[in-house]
């Protein structure tokens, strides 16, 4: 349970937060340009990375669902979850995961920073409202689970104040519900903003 409130911050929150502060068109503002004709400046690097054909792939909306969606599903319920858990490494590249997969994800549905893609407002929401049943059924899917995922991992803890990690686990399904769907809210405002401006 508490792996699934910083996942649910690092996936959910954060990345609201950072894509609504328009990260790259302050960097795009204040990184400086070229001092003579024919350098290469911060900026011009920013500008042809975000016009390359990597930032293209990754801003399709279809690539970013299934990274933020799909990841959710092939982390938690395969092995990759315990053998990340049990490394400094692993688990600080997971949780790098989890705020580059949400950043990602919502960058393309409420960012206001410039993208090689702009997506209609009502196609944003759609892609949303699809987005919802798999986390809901990702949450469900916890909670109704007789086995412990990790379990190995979790046992090697020996916490006295969670002993019953079945139930932790049921907590952990139910935080990842209730905190998927609050963040959602705060989007859907967005885009209903960003829907009526445009």
């Amino acid at each position: 349970s508490a792996h699934m409130v910083s996942h649910m911050m690092l996936s959910m929150v954060a990345p609201i937060l950072l894509v609504l502060g328009a990260p790259v068109t302050l960097a795009l503002r204040t990184l400086p340009g070229a001092r003579a004709k024919g350098d290469v400046s911060p900026r011009q690097m920013l500008v042809s990375f975000l016009h390359s054909r990597f930032v293209s792939l990754v801003t399709h909306p279809l690539f970013a669902t299934a990274i933020f969606v799909g990841s959710l599903y092939g982390l938690y319920f395969t092995p990759v979850f315990e053998t990340a858990m049990e490394s400094h490494i692993g688990h600080g590249l997971m949780e790098l995961h989890f705020l580059a997969a949400g950043s990602l994800f919502y960058y393309v549905i409420i960012g206001v920073d410039p993208s090689p893609r702009r997506i209609a407002p009502l196609w944003r929401f759609v892609l949303l409202m699809v987005t919802i049943p798999f986390h809901a059924f990702f949450s469900i899917s916890l909670m109704a689970m007789t086995g412990v995922i990790a379990e190995g991992y979790y046992r090697q803890l020996d916490r006295p104040y969670a002993t019953d990690l079945l139930s932790d686990q049921y907590l952990g399904g139910g935080i990842a519900w209730a905190m998927g769907e609050v963040p959602l809210v705060i989007v859907m405002a967005a885009l209903f903003v960003q829907w009526f401006r445009s």
